[in-house]
């Protein structure tokens, strides 16, 4: 094409942009494949592919540098700028959606405590089964994070990313990956914390029905206590957590801020390389 435009007196490089939107929407479609509040895992390929390369359009426009720089022509240096790109949007997906898996996880630790871990239900933006109280817990955060607009937030900051992380810039040799696992590890351990406050008024209300129930077996050992226990742990788990529902949609509304600003700090490690 850019022999054919030549011959005809025009100069014309479409190498360029070609290879810049592309590379624009590979990261976009890693994100996108990882982040369970833009598309799941039942949305059709099709349309996710549709769907990040119209964002990618959007993007390229903003992006487009005035004077475009050199291309190169070397196939494994194209292919390493992909497979780079593709890295940057799982590790930037991944990041952004680990708040919702504390969720699920807070829900998990839940219906343990109420003995109804072995009840699963289909989590569609995962493909995943999941605890009831899991399910309820990731759906919740999803709509909250929604509803806060954290995922114009997210797309904002997806966007800064290219201007911090050029698609055609390689990233620095010789740190290793140890600090942007050290931040993950600390990211998780945060995530962990979450969970275990989400579940505490839960945990908290069952153990001390067991303790009541153990002290009325020492006092009336013909009561079946064993029986009796699972309903007391059932409904008092449900109403424990709807009486704490005010507070986990706080802490989602505080996290999902949080989340989007910690996608700061995994963006500067994947600037200084690896």
């Amino acid at each position: 094409m850019e022999e054919l435009m030549g011959r005809l007196g025009i100069n014309a490089n479409f190498s360029f942009p070609l290879i810049f939107a592309s590379l624009i929407w590979v990261r976009l479609l890693a994100i996108m494949t990882v982040v369970p509040f833009l598309f799941g895992k039942p949305v059709p390929k099709t349309v996710r592919i549709g769907a990040s390369m119209v964002l990618a359009a959007f993007a390229y426009k903003y992006l487009l540098p005035a004077v475009p720089p050199p291309v190169t022509e070397d196939m494994i240096l194209l292919s390493m700028l992909y497979l780079k790109e593709a890295f940057f949007g799982l590790v930037i997906g991944f990041a952004a959606g680990l708040i919702f898996y504390g969720f699920e996880a807070a829900g998990q630790m839940i219906d343990a405590q109420r003995g109804m871990s072995i009840a699963r239900i289909l989590i569609p933006e995962l493909g995943t089964q999941s605890s009831i109280f899991g399910t309820m817990l990731f759906q919740l955060a999803v709509v909250t994070y929604l509803t806060i607009g954290g995922h114009l937030l997210f797309l904002n900051a997806v966007y800064e990313s290219y201007q911090i992380l050029p698609v055609f810039d390689f990233p620095a040799v010789g740190t290793g990956l140890m600090p942007l696992m050290d931040f993950f590890m600390v990211l998780t351990a945060k995530i962990f914390v979450l969970a275990v406050q989400i579940a505490a008024p839960v945990i908290i209300a069952i153990l001390i029905a067991d303790i009541i129930l153990g002290v009325a077996n020492r006092i009336a050992p013909q009561i079946n206590v064993w029986e009796l226990g699972f309903n007391v742990k059932g409904y008092l788990g449900v109403l424990a957590i709807f009486w704490a529902i005010t507070m986990v949609v706080e802490q989602m509304e505080h996290y999902g801020i949080q989340s989007v600003k910690e996608l700061g700090g995994v963006i500067e490690l994947l600037k200084r390389g690896f």
